[in-house]
């Protein structure tokens, strides 16, 4: 699995840590927050009645709505957008028309969720090649600002039959708001490049005829995803 995640910059798990025991030393002070010591158990359930109780609040309001769900009714996805490619051929929603499309948006640089997603996304695509499904896949950068065309080239070649898509920043921004994807970049210039972009993490199933038809989470997995995508299409 390491092998091919590393495609997109991602690598197995870094070893060491703290020798067991937590590094204590003989003879050394004692750590009053070993994992035996009734003390931190009472801490850690504290923290946890106080949390689940004030709903989060002690700490700050909680908003995970960028993971858990997606920022418009399912209406109201419209599906619009007018990008550029890794071609760099400009294309819009309409030159779809006529198949399915699975997209995903993401970018790049993400170090983790988008390589996992995209290999999930090709399992699923090939899964429902081989029931005679076809079903485009597309990849919206969420990341215009470092994902130019050139990145995106490099990027969708690991994928058979992925398609990037880029373009401006309000291209971008305007497409994102056609699918109601939650995107917060967290860029500190336009000479920043080192930085991470929160964003949804969903698969967009659209008709050919443009329209939503459902969405599905990556972390379910390729078998199960190409199943339920095969029973959206089938009704």
């Amino acid at each position: 699995m390491w092998k091919e995640l590393g495609k997109f910059g991602m690598g197995p798990p870094s070893g060491g840590g703290q020798q067991p025991g937590g590094g204590h030393q003989p003879g050394g002070p004692k750590n009053p927050l070993r994992r035996n010591n009734p003390l931190l158990w009472i801490l850690i359930i504290g923290a946890i009645l106080i949390y689940t109780q004030t709903d989060g609040s002690l700490f700050g309001p909680i908003n995970q709505s960028h993971v858990s769900r997606m920022a418009l009714a399912p209406e109201q996805i419209k599906g619009e957008f007018a990008l550029i490619d890794h071609t760099g051929t400009p294309r819009t929603n309409q030159d779809f028309l006529g198949t399915h499309t699975l997209v995903y948006f993401g970018f790049t640089w993400c170090p983790d969720v988008c390589p996992s997603a995209m290999l999930t996304m090709s399992q699923v695509v090939e899964d429902l090649e081989a029931q005679e499904t076809v079903v485009q896949p597309l990849f919206i950068t969420v990341d215009p600002q470092r994902d130019t065309v050139e990145k995106l080239s490099a990027y969708v070649a690991q994928l058979p039959n992925l398609i990037g898509l880029t373009g401006s920043e309000e291209a971008v921004a305007s497409a994102l708001e056609s699918f109601g994807i939650y995107r917060r970049s967290h860029a500190e210039g336009p000479e920043d490049t080192d930085y991470m972009v929160d964003h949804a993490s969903f698969f967009y199933l659209m008709g050919p005829d443009g329209t939503f038809i459902q969405s599905f989470e990556p972390r379910e997995g390729p078998t199960k995803l190409a199943i339920d995508i095969e029973r959206a299409l089938t009704g």
